[in-house]
């Protein structure tokens, strides 16, 4: 948005005051006035990029965990139902529905895959509670079952229980599970995804946030390529023009964004274009329109 408006207003105050005709009645070249411009455009898209990266999902994990502090201080955790979320030591855990008010959970199941050489054992039960202990974490269980397998992948045994504690060495799985694609940086992501293509998984929507997170820094570069020679086009039409400019071009960028990464979400769209489609179509009318205004 800044560099929409910059470009167009500063660029469009040039050519009004006839410091562009100066210029290149000088002999220099619309593409050499341009070039401060898109450096500094560059410059600040490195800049968004290691913000993103780096800042981002750290001050994202900050407030997961003061969240859970204040959840456990509360001790009326929030959890979103009918989630998976990863726990230590090869466990995974699934809650149908939470009540907010009491923490009680319903419908659990638990794949436990901590036995060396064996298939994994699930722990199924009607309701349980999390109960917060130092370095770790207690599942109450109530009515439920405890399912071995065989190796050839028959039920070995089944075992009911009325009431069952099990401690695991686990943070409180009320923090969502695995981080979001927003508490991670790229590094992170992409060794997410390439986890879970290899177990099979859908991984549409994180290859569009992975993507998304190198696209959307170099949108201030497309946003100033565009803009630029927008404002030498458009700067007779008065000093308003630029400011109505700024606001269709960042109601288009950001409508074909969203509109790209949605498809991109479903499989309608390859991820890569998905994140990178909106940055190319600005890029091209820019270059397209820059050329133009080299050749007036």
């Amino acid at each position: 948005v800044a560099a929409v408006f910059s470009s167009l207003l500063g660029i469009g105050r040039m050519s009004r005051d006839m410091e562009i005709t100066a210029l290149r009645s000088s002999g220099v070249s619309v593409k050499r006035v341009l070039t401060p411009i898109l450096a500094g455009a560059a410059l600040v898209s490195l800049a968004n990029f290691f913000f993103n990266d780096r800042i981002v999902p750290w001050s994202n994990q900050q407030i997961k965990i003061i969240k859970s502090e204040l959840m456990r201080a509360s001790l009326r955790p929030i959890i979103r139902p009918n989630v998976f979320f990863k726990g230590t030591e090869g466990r995974h855990f699934y809650v149908k529905a939470v009540d907010p008010r009491n923490g009680v959970m319903t419908d659990i199941f638990i794949l436990d895959q901590t036995r060396p050489g064996g298939l994994p054992q699930v722990i199924t039960a009607r309701e349980g509670r999390w109960v917060s202990v130092p370095n770790a974490g207690i599942w109450v269980l109530k009515d439920g079952a405890v399912h071995k397998y065989m190796d050839e992948g028959f039920v070995e045994h089944e075992i009911r229980f009325k009431t069952l504690q099990i401690q695991f060495k686990m943070e409180n799985p009320f923090l969502g599970g695995d981080l979001d694609p927003a508490e991670m940086n790229a590094n992170q992501l992409n060794g997410k995804v390439a986890d879970l293509k290899k177990a099979g998984a859908d991984t549409h929507q994180l290859e569009v946030a992975l993507h998304t997170k190198y696209s959307v820094p170099l949108a201030t570069f497309a946003a100033a390529l565009i803009s630029a020679p927008l404002g030498m086009i458009f700067s007779r039409l008065g000093p308003y023009i630029g400011v109505a400019l700024s606001v269709i071009l960042v109601f288009l960028y950001y409508t074909a964004m969203q509109t790209f990464q949605a498809m991109g979400q479903a499989g309608f769209l390859h991820p890569v274009l998905a994140a990178w489609l909106q940055n190319i179509i600005f890029g091209i009318v820019g270059f397209f329109l820059l050329t133009r205004v080299d050749k007036r």
